[in-house]
């Protein structure tokens, strides 16, 4: 046995012990008395991380994660973040994060003894999370250390596996710690719990929106998807919580009062399923390109997620508090407008839930492999997130509005997207151009609103955050809206070496094709030696000509020895337009990477390029930016509350 397993047997018998500990005292007084189980359990945990990070990083090719997942060619930074490349590496890694913010809780919270069900939820969620790393444990080794590895796969050699894995593990962490102190708000009014509660979720939420942004981007510039969005399961799934956790920030006072457990029940929800969320992206429930593939630990999860729910049901039954309510004020204007954003984000939630849970259920009742398309849930959501853009216009204008003239002004804008639909202006797209003149008067709304905060009398940064985040909810649509419909796809075009493609309002002129020489070591089972060289590849330098301006950029197209051919996309930025070149393997592409592997340089004498122009894509990162800035400021008011 490893000693990082030890390490985590130790960290287990501590999180148990701490659980007895507490169990047995009264409001924790015996955990503040004894020893501190789970701070040293969590030091173990961490521990048990950096000693499979070392590994990564020294080539320790003895690990079967280190050989499968690396080589001695990858860069430093790419072995570390190999460390959470698989599944199991993966999972420890979200333990150790886990471990770490529990590890300053405990720290925090130490002369406290209010938190005790706050503990025993966490030390249990703990405990689970550690059973899951046993089950696909990440310290499997050879009877002998490997020559070198088989590389990391190519679609993971990327900034955005620095970034983005991490910023969701950290999402996710942060919705458990809700979770947890959303029990101990169940009992009794508990100011230090409520105050965490907020602060948590409110974390959690930006952390979740920038994990859905980031993988939005990896996807587009990464995968060669040819968008940002494709509604794969596990986007999918990544997208639920973060919609539950956004309808519980509209749950205020005014449409749910104080006297039921509508708020606490939205942060269990939340949790759940970003339980759901790893259940389907690392525990083998679902079929997707990067999903996992079968694994024992989802019923883990499953059984995780059911005791969740349940533990937070019997202490809310105990609390005596109605489980759900929310009052709808027909004579209010924003009464009815949060009514409606809530209702509408919880109705898209249960149309991506089913998306999800229907295939599942078809395969395992023998229908063999189900899949929902994306037409799916683009007919489905839409109807729902115009709803949403509607309560943002009652919401930001209620000041000025009555029901009547709110119920009037709705209908004058669905006149509008009807007539727009019918004239098919101003996209292709009749859908789209319903939802247009909602969107830009959402976009007035909240425009007006702010304006009239900053430059008027009721000056509030709350307030602005809050405009910030619907502005940014705007841009978002209203990019989509506008960005989708107008995508030109120009086909499959022949080009080679030294030519011109002439497009009508654009040009692409293409350089002479470079060499890329063979690079690092992999070992296969076929090497004569010790190894085969990892990649080989060709570049081709392009120029877009747009107008009066000129971008440059690189064509890369890699042949790997494991993974096979590789074609990274170019994309080529202007203010209002990308352009989206992906180069296409061809038989005399390929026959020219299996020179270059062998050494003998033989550039193509043509090739196949797919273009496609992408406009308006800033409108939607300007959203997503808009939306991260306005969820911030509200921790820092949190903070001196």
């Amino acid at each position: 046995m490893e000693i990082a397993e030890i390490l985590l047997f130790g960290a287990a018998a501590l999180i148990f012990g701490d659980l007895v500990q507490l169990v047995n005292s009264r409001r924790g007084r015996a955990q503040k008395m004894g020893i501190p189980m789970a701070p040293l359990a969590c030091l173990l945990i961490i521990g048990s991380y950096l000693l499979l990070a070392q590994a990564f990083i020294v080539n320790n090719f003895r690990f079967e994660e280190v050989y499968y997942y690396s080589s001695s060619g990858l860069p430093v930074i790419g072995r570390l973040y190999a460390s959470w490349a698989s599944s199991a590496g993966s999972w420890l890694f979200l333990a150790a994060t886990f471990a770490l913010g529990y590890l300053v809780i405990r720290f925090r919270l130490r002369d406290r003894e209010s938190e005790f069900r706050a503990f025993h939820a966490l030390d249990i969620m703990l405990l689970f999370v550690i059973l899951v790393v046993f089950l696909k444990s990440p310290f499997l080794v050879f009877p002998e250390a490997q020559m070198d590895g088989r590389g990391l796969n190519p679609l993971l050699k990327t900034p955005w596996m620095l970034i983005h894995p991490p910023v969701v593990f950290i999402g996710y962490v942060l919705m458990f710690y809700g979770f947890a102190f959303t029990i101990d708000t169940l009992k009794k009014e508990n100011r230090t719990a409520s105050i965490l509660v907020r602060v948590f979720a409110q974390s959690a939420w930006l952390f979740l929106t920038l994990g859905i942004a980031l993988g939005g981007l990896w996807a587009y510039e990464v995968l060669g998807w040819g968008g940002y969005w494709a509604w794969d399961p596990v986007e999918t799934a990544s997208l639920v919580p973060w919609l539950t956790l956004t309808a519980y920030f509209h749950l205020t006072s005014t449409i749910s009062g104080r006297e039921s457990s509508s708020r606490e029940l939205m942060i269990m929800v939340s949790s759940v399923l970003v339980v759901f969320a790893t259940a389907i992206t690392r525990g083998g429930l679902a079929v997707s390109v990067h999903a996992f593939g079968q694994s024992p630990i989802g019923g883990v999860l499953l059984a995780m997620l059911a005791l969740m729910a349940g533990y937070f049901l019997y202490y809310q039954r105990k609390g005596g508090k109605p489980l759900f309510d929310l009052n709808l004020d027909s004579e209010s204007v924003y009464s009815t407008s949060l009514s409606l954003s809530f209702i509408s984000l919880i109705l898209i939630t249960l149309v991506c839930l089913w998306g999800m849970i229907f295939p599942m259920i078809g395969s395992l009742m023998g229908g063999g492999e189900i899949s929902i398309d994306a037409a799916f849930f683009n007919k489905w959501c839409y109807p729902f997130v115009l709803l949403f853009v509607a309560s943002l216009i009652g919401c930001h204008l209620s000041p000025r509005l009555n029901m009547k003239t709110y119920a009037g002004l709705l209908g004058g804008l669905l006149v509008l997207g009807v007539a727009a639909a019918l004239l098919r202006f101003p996209t292709p797209n009749m859908l789209a151009n319903l939802g247009i003149p909602f969107t830009i008067c959402a976009l007035g709304a909240v425009v007006y609103s702010t304006s009239e905060k900053v430059f008027g009398g009721r000056r509030s940064g709350v307030l602005i955050s809050r405009n910030l985040i619907h502005l940014g909810v705007v841009f978002v649509v209203l990019g989509i809206l506008l960005s989708s419909p107008s995508v030109t796809d120009y086909g499959e075009l022949v080009a080679s070496p030294g030519s011109t493609l002439d497009l009508g309002d654009i040009s692409l002129e293409f350089g002479e094709a470079i060499i890329r020489e063979p690079y690092g070591n992999v070992h296969t089972a076929e090497a004569d030696a010790c190894c085969d060289p990892e990649f080989a590849g060709l570049t081709v330098p392009v120029t877009l000509i747009d107008g009066g301006s000129r971008l440059n950029g690189e064509l890369n197209i890699l042949l790997y020895t494991i993974h096979g051919v590789v074609s990274r996309p170019l994309i080529l930025r202007s203010l209002d337009m990308d352009v989206y070149v992906v180069l296409h393997q061809t038989d005399d592409v390929y026959y020219s990477l299996v020179h270059v592997m062998l050494g003998l340089p033989m550039p193509p004498t043509s090739f196949v390029v797919n273009v496609k122009t992408f406009p308006l894509m800033n409108v939607i990162w300007l959203g997503v930016a808009l939306m991260s800035i306005g969820i911030i400021y509200p921790l820092f008011k949190i903070r001196r509350t």
